[in-house]
């Protein structure tokens, strides 16, 4: 495409890198355990096949028509690598954060592509791994086999301009979730796994009981947990974490390990009913207590362990996983008291803003409502007493009758003597209503995919408007996330340069119905949100409101908005380039202002077809789609209208031998057409180039010699032409000769007369008749010349004859305006 672009060629390159940075792999790292929905940061542990492709670019500068083209080389990496990613079964890869990129779903085509497809990725699910393909034929002595490890692979993964690899984080789908569309995980299943699993679990053969009440609980409560397991714990660390935050306790049972709830209240979601069991095991009295001084012994807590401010720490995944606090108060209590907060606690294994909302509701309840603990001592025959069971206490020294607790611990000393700790049974305070809690999603800016660009309006303006250049323009527009676009030109739709850049969009649409040539105002309907503005004549007078419609160019005066971007321009100047004209409904309307992309162009490329594409970018200049994702948009270069002719004049007076005409230079013009008519035809067309045109006698005589003329002119750009400017003339036939006076004798007649003051006067004729009523046009005249008079002899005496005499000029001798008849005797002889 270079006969388009400048002349002026500077070429340079980047420094070629021959080998991949390592950035983000490390040995020894923990394999993570992900259960439910998380996002997980992945660690390379293969990478090989490195390329370095190059790539050359030309770019303009240097002013309007690109008088300086850069060719810039430029090199992009790609390398094929394996991403771990878990220890556990993968179900499925969600989003993909690429650096502060965020690769989302799409559709294209009709067809909806997950991120890993959009990268090229392909996922090993960790559940009985083939080896993958392209290792064991490209590399067989490097094929290793991961059979259980949920990991990544792309053979020749674009790095972009870097050769090194991005930080790739991943929002991995564990294949232990709730359901198909719930996505986080039941924490009766996570803690089962996580125990009992036989590749990784903390105790396989550890006796686990029924787990269907926890279930049941987590599942009716949806206090659900997607916890990513990155580090090295201790196991039980990790277990008590997750029962207490879920508002349940741990009870090792001679019958296995128990999770068992503290909710207090029938509760129902997600499909099922929890119900809790308060029936007390037994009803103990002082019967049953051992020791005298004190049966019961009653302990509360310290006010200041009372908080009533709790605050959880957990990552929102609608906000990119980031950290954030969710809290719970109570404002009577902190009204009361004061406020007491809680150091916030980490529970990143909650997702959703309310899960945490409702988990850290019950920590508050739980830490401000239950504050009384009792301790009693039993015989050996409560020995099936396990933690969670409650019993109801009476004990007059208290006032406690068939008061009902919870035992949290039993100790049991070399004796067989059961101490017994239990908590007040505070019907209510074990559980709290789910509030749903708008999610802060925080700032996602660039993330957003812009769009294709809505078909564009590709013209060429007049070359009134460019100061005599010739170039292209183009309206563009998008979509709520478009920012602008690149503009790439080609010639043969295969070798793309990019020649510039539009950022915004223009304002643009078509006409809403048909308006006439005499119209004065339009409706229009814009394809975005954009406004259009009124202004004053002047403005409009000065091109400060210019629009095209069709091919015709009008200002407006006013602008009313009619409906969502629909507009009626009323006040309108017509034809500012050209004749006004009728236009149809559907046409185009392009509001002509700094939106308009401008483009320059060589003369030569015109009637050439040339094709422009339009790469989308958002917002922030980011997601900028590539050249094989948009359309190109096919336009054949005709070449902009040049200016009208103006200051179309007589270089001197129509006189003599021929006339001529000037002009004043036309912006954009490469030559003028000349046009002479007389009476409605057409005589005669020149074409030239210079500003000026002299017409002959011997050209009239060819077309058929008149007295009046209309000369039009207009110029031209190649094969288009502006407005016609016409320029009325004429050499009228020279007037009467007035005061002719005459004398005679008797053979001779002398006739004088004022000289014609006609500029171009060829001769003087007179003519001299015996008949009254004689014709000059078919009677020979009897004398012509120069002088303004003469004598004709040769007469006879005493006869009476009649006299007229005229001028005329050179431009056409047969032309007369015959004097008045004049009588004349001549003497006796």
């Amino acid at each position: 495409m270079g006969g388009i672009f400048g002349s002026t060629t500077i070429s340079t390159s980047d420094k070629r890198i021959n080998s991949m940075r390592i950035q983000q792999s490390a040995y020894g790292l923990t394999q993570p355990l992900v259960y439910g929905k998380n996002r997980v940061a992945a660690n390379m542990f293969w990478y090989g096949d490195f390329k370095a492709t190059a790539h050359t670019t030309t770019t303009k500068s240097g002013g309007k028509g690109g008088k300086t083209k850069t060719k810039n080389t430029t090199y992009t990496y790609s390398a094929s690598l394996m991403l771990g990613l878990c220890e556990t079964k993968i179900r499925d890869i969600g989003n993909i954060w690429r650096d502060k990129e965020q690769i989302v779903p799409k559709t294209e085509g009709g067809v909806q592509l997950k991120p890993i497809d959009q990268l090229g990725f392909e996922l090993f699910d960790g559940d009985q791994n083939p080896v993958w393909g392209y290792l064991a034929s490209m590399h067989p002595d490097q094929a290793v086999h991961y059979p259980f490890l949920g990991y990544i692979a792309c053979a020749n993964y674009d790095l972009g301009g870097s050769a090194s690899l991005s930080n790739h984080n991943f929002e991995v789908i564990s294949d232990i979730t709730f359901s198909d569309t719930i996505h986080d995980a039941n924490p009766a299943d996570v803690i089962e796994d996580f125990i009992t699993n036989p590749r990784y679990g903390a105790a396989p053969s550890l006796n686990m009981a029924d787990l269907s009440e926890f279930r049941t609980y987590c599942a009716a409560t949806n206090l659900l947990i997607s916890p990513a397991l990155t580090e090295q714990r201790a196991a039980h660390e990790i277990i008590n974490e997750i029962v207490e935050v879920v508002n349940c306790a741990i009870v090792p049972s001679p019958d296995g390990l128990k999770i068992r709830s503290y909710g207090d209240t029938a509760v129902s979601g997600n499909g099922v009913t929890f119900t809790p069991d308060l029936t007390p095991a037994y009803h103990l009295t002082d019967d049953d207590f051992i020791g005298d001084d004190q049966p019961v012994r009653v302990k509360r807590s310290r006010d200041t362990d009372a908080f009533n401010h709790c605050q959880i720490e957990y990552v929102n995944r609608f906000n990119q996983y980031n950290t954030e606090t969710v809290e719970a108060k109570d404002q009577a209590n902190i009204e009361m008291f004061g406020l007491r907060t809680q150091d916030p606690v980490k529970y990143d294994f909650f997702c959703e803003p309310k899960i945490a909302r409702h988990a850290v509701q019950l920590l508050l309840q739980r830490k401000l409502y239950v504050r009384n603990e009792y301790e009693f001592d039993l015989g050996w025959k409560y020995c099936r007493l396990e933690p969670m069971d409650i019993v109801t206490l009476t004990d007059e020294s208290l006032g406690l009758d068939r008061f009902p607790v919870r035992i949290t611990r039993i100790e049991e000393d070399q004796d067989g003597l059961l101490t017994v700790t239990a908590e007040e049974l505070a019907l209510g305070s074990r559980s709290a209503v789910e509030y749903d809690l708008q999610a802060s999603n925080g700032y996602q800016g660039g993330n957003e995919e812009p769009g294709n660009v809505n078909a564009p309006v590709i013209f060429e303006p007049p070359l009134e408007l460019t100061d005599g250049k010739n170039q292209i323009w183009v309206a563009a527009s998008g979509g709520i996330n478009w920012g602008g676009c690149n503009v790439w030109a080609s010639i043969d739709n295969t070798t793309y340069e990019m020649i510039g850049t539009i950022y915004g969009s223009a304002r643009y649409g078509t006409l809403v119905s048909a308006i006439d040539a005499d119209d004065t105002s339009m409706q229009v309907q814009l394809n975005t949100s954009s406004q259009i503005f009124g202004g004053t004549l002047e403005d409009a007078e000065v091109d400060a409101t210019l629009c095209k419609v069709g091919d015709e160019y009008i200002n407006y005066v006013d602008a009313t908005l009619d409906g969502s971007g629909r507009y009626t321009l009323s006040g309108m100047l017509r034809g500012r380039f050209d004749d006004a004209s009728s236009h149809n409904a559907g046409e185009s309307f392009v509001r002509i202002d700094r939106a308009i992309f401008e483009y320059d162009f060589n003369p030569n490329m015109i009637g050439k077809e040339v094709y422009l594409k339009f790469t989308s970018f958002n917002g922030l200049e980011q997601k900028e789609e590539t050249l094989d994702e948009v359309t190109a948009y096919s336009y054949t270069i005709n070449g902009g209208r040049p200016a009208g002719v103006k200051g179309l004049s007589l270089q001197s007076a129509f006189e003599g031998m021929s006339f001529k005409v000037q002009w004043q230079s036309a912006a954009g013009a490469t030559g003028y057409v000349v046009q002479i008519w007389s009476n409605g035809v057409l005589l005669r067309t020149v074409e030239t180039t210079n500003t000026d045109y002299s017409y002959s006698m011997d050209e009239a005589k060819i077309d058929g010699i008149q007295r009046a003329y209309t000369v039009r002119v207009t110029s031209k750009n190649g094969s288009i032409i502006s407005t016609f400017a016409e320029l009325n003339i004429s050499n009228p036939v020279p007037p009467q000769l007035l005061n002719v006076y005459t004398s005679a004798t008797a053979d001779s007649i002398t006739v004088t007369w004022i000289p014609s003051e006609v500029p171009d006067l060829k001769d003087y004729q007179v003519w001299i008749s015996t008949n009254a009523i004689f014709d000059p046009d078919t009677t020979a005249a009897r004398w012509t010349g120069t002088e303004n008079a003469c004598t004709i002899t040769g007469l006879q005496s005493t006869t009476t004859y009649y006299v007229r005499v005229a001028a005329r000029d050179v431009w056409k001798p047969t032309s007369w305006n015959y004097s008045s008849r004049i009588t004349q005797a001549t003497a006796d002889s």
